[in-house]
């Protein structure tokens, strides 16, 4: 979480003018009138029925929305603009839950105020019910804070994060049971694990830890036995973020439950073993990919949550810009020819394949998918498991499928030379071939399928597409801002700062929403190489990859840098992220330094994006240099020739 800079808003951005909540006497009825929610006859209504002997007691809002006058959260919103205050939507957000007991639980529960994160002067809350200042005091109270910042939630999500509060963290109700449980009867370490009965400590526990990951958008659980405490780690939007550490004595009943929800040997803690289950959150069934790791001190659990078919993005959501999606979907609509994802694990390009197959599918094709293993199950497509212990290898898998009359095939990956040969030679005898393979750019896909043994005719006159492809994390809606990168981060891109004008460049300050991390979810970054006739002779010359990367870039190829530059540059992502996932074009001479397109040597002047290429200056940290240098002695990156 992060904290609040003094003299700013929430997360750091300046406050809307309006009231403050704890400087005006207005009640909630008045402000739901004022902002439309409500008529004076509908509010008498609500104020009737709160007012009933026989009612229960209900906050105005709760009324209003049992009432069905108006939902929670145009309760919230039309408070939060209002009062010139930020909405925190708490379904997407984790506070800490020893943050959130900063304030007692009788107090929260009846103040109904959620204690977010520790601030320089105080504390960042939210209210359901802001302009309540007796309960605002209480807070300060309490806490014995001088100084509250305040956002608005709905009135059942703090209810719902108060409760998570005091069941799940490293002395919770929920962790401090599990252990009971293990100290009572050790010797059926099994049995407890095993048990169906959900409100058994360690099912409870493990069902927790399954639920929060959901909710987060985390795309896979490590779960690790460290020498004093049992880790937990969600992995979101790409980075490891830590959730929770519990006493390291009930470290086996929580990996065995987890091993028994996935049908593997809870006696067997020497070797690997790998399973599946599925889980259902809040009605919706999740897949999961389970893998266990015999370690120092104990088994070691990692989950993989898998999209579901129905979940699958649209190529257009991806983060294509539109000429390569253009590129891209031509493509695919070619009755044959190799189409090549290439990226590191973790780059998206198995999505991008299942989107892809989901595009062209359709009734009157064969599609046939050869998959290690199958992560998401598509509608009214065969979809084939290689497994090497039996015999299953891609190669095997490959010409068993090219009996079964398919139209479109996708192989998993590229991992040896028969397998390559095999989909190329598919790839040229009426057959659209989708694949992957582990390469750092679209360009070294198409040089290591010939190191493969490949034959360079052969890569030439099947591959019509190669895509490399990177994730790179967006700023969080909620609390992003525009900012200007660093000297520094602009001198490590190869950019100078006149670069920048006309840019509009975003990033998150941190709120709750994003853990303060300051970003929330991600898009992919491409690299579309499309094989014309020009790129076909090239290959046929068995050329170097700087040669075909040459040639691409002259075919008007933006690189992964580049892409990633112009997301950057219209606020998708930030210039920092840019530097994390892609490499520099600056090794390449005859490159522009900003769009990384190809020109030549005697140009001064960049064809693509204006950049200036003068020789005055180096164009990576803009120091002065001799006409004759080749290289720039102050950041040792290659100069453009003339």
């Amino acid at each position: 979480m992060t904290t609040t800079p003094p003299g700013a808003g929430v997360s750091g951005v300046p406050r809307q003018p309006g009231p403050s909540p704890m400087a005006g006497r207005r009640r909630l009825g008045d402000v739901l009138v004022e902002s439309g929610l409500l008529t004076p006859e509908q509010l008498e209504m609500a104020l009737n029925e709160q007012r009933r002997p026989d009612a229960p007691r209900r906050r105005l809002g709760q009324v209003v929305s049992d009432l069905r006058l108006a939902t929670e959260r145009d309760v919230a919103e039309a408070l939060a603009k209002l009062l010139g205050l930020q909405i925190v939507d708490l379904s997407r957000t984790m506070p800490a839950p020893d943050v959130v007991r900063l304030l007692p639980r009788a107090v929260a529960e009846r103040t109904r105020v959620l204690v977010l994160d520790r601030t320089p002067k105080g504390l960042l809350v939210a209210a359901a019910d802001p302009t309540n200042v007796l309960a605002l005091d209480d807070v300060k109270l309490y806490t014995r804070s001088a100084d509250i910042t305040v956002m608005v939630a709905t009135d059942s999500q703090i209810r719902d994060q108060l409760a998570r509060a005091w069941s799940l963290g490293s002395d919770s109700s929920a962790v401090s049971m599990a252990e009971e449980s293990v100290e009572e009867d050790e010797a059926d370490l099994s049995g407890m694990a095993g048990s169906t009965d959900d409100d058994a400590p360690i099912v409870k526990l493990v069902n927790r830890i399954f639920g929060d990951a959901v909710r987060l958008r985390a795309s896979d659980i490590h779960v690790e036995v460290q020498r004093e405490v049992l880790r937990v780690r969600y992995r979101i939007d790409g980075l490891l973020r830590d959730v929770m550490n519990a006493p390291r004595r009930i470290a086996t009943s929580v990996i065995s439950r987890i091993k028994i929800m996935s049908g593997l040997d809870i006696s067997e803690r020497r070797i690997p073993q790998d399973g599946r289950t599925r889980i259902v959150v809040e009605g919706m069934a999740i897949d999961c990919r389970i893998s266990t790791l015999p370690s120092l001190h104990g088994e070691k659990v990692v989950i993989r949550l898998l999209t579901r078919g129905d979940e699958i993005p649209s190529l257009a959501q991806l983060g294509f810009e539109p000429d390569q999606l253009a590129s891209f979907e031509a493509s695919l609509a070619v009755p044959q020819g190799l189409v090549l994802i290439t990226g590191p694990t973790g780059s998206g390009k198995t999505n991008t394949l299942y989107s892809a197959i989901a595009q062209i599918s359709d009734p009157e094709k064969n599609i046939v998918t050869l998959e290690d293993p199958v992560e998401v199950q598509l509608p009214g497509i065969t979809q084939v498991g290689a497994n090497a212990k039996i015999g299953m290898t891609f190669a095997a898998g490959l010409r068993s499928i090219l009996r079964q009359d398919p139209d479109i095939i996708l192989v998993g990956e590229v991992r040896d030379e028969e397998t390559a040969e095999l989909a190329l030679t598919a790839s040229i005898t009426g057959h659209l071939v989708l694949t992957t393979l582990h390469t750092n750019s679209a360009v070294a896909a198409l040089t290591r399928l010939v190191d493969m043994g490949v034959e360079p005719f052969l890569v030439a006159s099947s591959l019509t597409c190669a895509i490399a492809q990177r994730l790179v994390r967006t700023p969080c809606v909620s609390c992003r801002a525009p900012y200007r990168p660093s000297a520094e981060t602009i001198t490590l891109l190869g950019l100078l700062p006149s670069d920048l004008e006309g840019a509009t460049p975003m990033k998150g300050t941190g709120c709750p929403e994003c853990g303060g991390t300051g970003y929330k979810g991600r898009t992919a970054v491409y690299e579309v190489l499309v094989v014309n006739d020009t790129m076909r002779k090239v290959l046929m010359q068995d050329a170097s990859e700087a040669a075909i990367s040459a040639a691409a870039r002259e075919a008007g190829m933006a690189t992964l840098r580049a892409s990633g530059l112009l997301k950057a540059r219209h606020g998708k992502t930030t210039y920092e992220e840019v530097i994390r996932v892609t490499q520099s074009d600056a090794t390449e001479t005859h490159a522009c330094p900003k769009c990384g397109k190809h020109v030549e040597e005697d140009m001064v002047v960049c064809p693509y994006c204006a950049t200036n290429l003068d020789r005055g200056h180096c164009q990576h940290c803009g120091k002065s240099v001799q006409a004759e240098w080749n290289v720039c002695p102050y950041c040792r990156n290659g100069l453009p020739r003339h």
